[in-house]
């Protein structure tokens, strides 16, 4: 169900696509440190996570994310693409979504259900959130700061519009992309800034400015996990 719902924001439709690179990059600057938050990342007991449109200023997605002492996952899920907003909740054993008025409630040997674990991971809480493709960056800059590195790859927008076709449908093809990652002390991911531009015809008639930030924060910090509020739709 949530995967579905992923495509709507671009943000997560190439978090979702960047598997674990196979090949070494060492070479690029910052690369080492970036394939090690991401399996930081994919290693943490619980967190939350916001996604946040910076050129609408608005959130576009909110998670907060546990497992238990059998290793299963539960969740807490907000997303909307600014008309239709959609809440998920799993408690590890019973997957909860909200349909249009009122929570529906689904249990293993139900059609649909599903469950994860640490081994069996949802995409979002696995190394893909964290956007790597190393074969198509054309330059990289790693900063120190006061609270660890500020590592910025630009990436080459005509690689991603070839390798990324299908995920790049609702927006159309790339003109700019760069990420730029900040980790802390720790080497651990806690901002993922997506700044890029993109147009839907050849003539680029129309240019979409896009800027979404993944903020990853609570690590191995989240007491409970409790089904989102639900703002219903007017």
């Amino acid at each position: 169900m949530i995967k579905r719902f992923f495509a709507v924001a671009l943000s997560v439709v190439m978090v979702i696509c960047c598997t674990a690179c196979q090949k070494s990059y060492s070479h690029i600057e910052g690369y080492d440190d970036v394939v090690n938050a991401r399996k930081l990342y994919a290693s943490l007991n619980s967190a939350s996570l916001t996604v946040t449109d910076a050129e609408k200023g608005t959130v576009t997605q909110e998670m907060n994310f546990a497992y238990d002492v059998q290793d299963r996952l539960a969740y807490s899920y907000f997303g909307t693409d600014g008309e239709v907003n959609y809440y998920e909740y799993h408690n590890g054993y019973e997957y909860c979504y909200f349909d249009k008025t009122e929570w529906k409630t689904l249990t293993e040997g139900d059609e649909n259900y599903h469950f994860y674990t640490r081994m069996a991971k949802m995409s979002m809480v696995d190394e893909g959130m964290i956007f790597l493709k190393g074969e198509s960056i054309t330059a990289s800059e790693v900063k120190d700061s006061a609270n660890g590195k500020i590592i910025e790859m630009t990436y080459d927008h005509k690689a991603l519009n070839s390798s990324m076709k299908n995920q790049l449908g609702l927006v159309g093809n790339l003109i700019s992309f760069k990420v730029i990652y900040t980790l802390d002390k720790e080497g651990y991911l806690t901002k993922m800034e997506q700044i890029g531009k993109a147009s839907r015809d050849d003539t680029q008639s129309i240019v979409t400015n896009i800027n979404y930030v993944l903020e990853i924060t609570n690590m191995n910090d989240v007491a409970k996990i409790e089904k989102p509020e639900v703002i219903l739709e007017s």
